[in-house]
C-alpha cells in the first residue's frame, strides 16, 4: 500500500485485510469493534506507562487506526470526508475551547 493513498483507500486495504483474515465486518460486531478500539488505546497508554519504546507506544496506536478504519468501513462511512469536516470545525473553534483545566 503507497504512503500517499486517501483515507478511503486505507479503509479499503484494512476491509481486504479484515475480510481475508476472517474479522467480519458485521453490524452485530459493532459493539465489540467499539471495544477492540478502546482496547487498543489501553494498550498504547499502558506501554507508555511502563517506559516501553515509542515504537511499541506506536503500533498499538496504529491498531487503533486500523480498527477505527475497519469500524468507519462497516458503518459504511466516508473517511475523507468525515476527517474533512472535522477538521474544518475543530479550526473554526477557539483556543483551548470548552477548557477549563489541562488540554
Amino acid at each position: 500500500m503507497k504512503h500517499d493513498q486517501g483515507l478511503n483507500a486505507k479503509m479499503a486495504a484494512v476491509r481486504e485485510m479484515a475480510d481475508a483474515k476472517g474479522f467480519s465486518s458485521d453490524p452485530d460486531r459493532i459493539w465489540e469493534m467499539l471495544a477492540l478500539i478502546h482496547t487498543e488505546i489501553s494498550e498504547a497508554t499502558d506501554a507508555y506507562k511502563k517506559g516501553e519504546p515509542m515504537e511499541r507506544v506506536g503500533e498499538e496506536l496504529a491498531d487503533a487506526v486500523i480498527r477505527i478504519l475497519h469500524l468507519l468501513s462497516a458503518l459504511d462511512l466516508d473517511a475523507e470526508e468525515l476527517f474533512e469536516s472535522k477538521m474544518a470545525v475543530n479550526w473554526s473553534r477557539p483556543v483551548k475551547f470548552n477548557t477549563v483545566r489541562g488540554g
